[in-house]
């Protein structure tokens, strides 16, 4: 009974140490994570994002509200690469799917999505020059 009892606060003891340890390593690990809900708002317009992220991959749920325009509500899938998301979107407005690409940068504030001209290859919008995006909207998505 007593070496019974013995190991078991060994265990627990042990259990505790390791805890701990994981513990002390996640803010460190936690630090280039982009995972998180991000937010922007303004007049009636809102763009909400839910992103995690495994390694370099991103997926999430992506949705637009503009005013005066129907909801995107859809996911993201992408890859991110030099303080940039370059990925898929699936969505579905008006009770059309459809599929394009996007491009956000990672910045100090948040996430800034990139516009640039769109051409359909493959049935799916992209970019027609993703080298030449534009950032300076001022729509940038907050982190929570």
């Amino acid at each position: 009974m007593r070496i019974v009892f013995k190991g078991f606060f060994y265990m627990l003891g042990l259990g505790c140490c390791l805890t701990a340890a994981c513990n002390s390593a996640s803010p460190e690990a936690g630090k280039d994570t982009i995972a998180g809900e991000y937010l922007f708002q303004s007049e009636g317009d809102t763009i909400n994002m839910a992103l995690q992220q495994q390694k370099d991959s991103v997926f999430g749920d992506l949705k637009y509200a503009f005013s005066g325009k129907d909801r995107n509500i859809g996911k993201i899938t992408g890859l991110l690469k030099d303080s940039l998301i370059t990925g898929e979107y699936s969505f579905v407005s008006e009770g059309v799917t459809s599929v394009r690409q996007v491009v956000f940068r990672l910045t100090e504030q948040g996430l800034v999505e990139g516009y640039g001209e769109i051409e359909e290859s493959n049935g799916k919008m992209v970019f027609s020059d993703i080298d030449h995006l534009s950032f300076d909207h001022g729509m940038i998505l907050k982190k929570k």
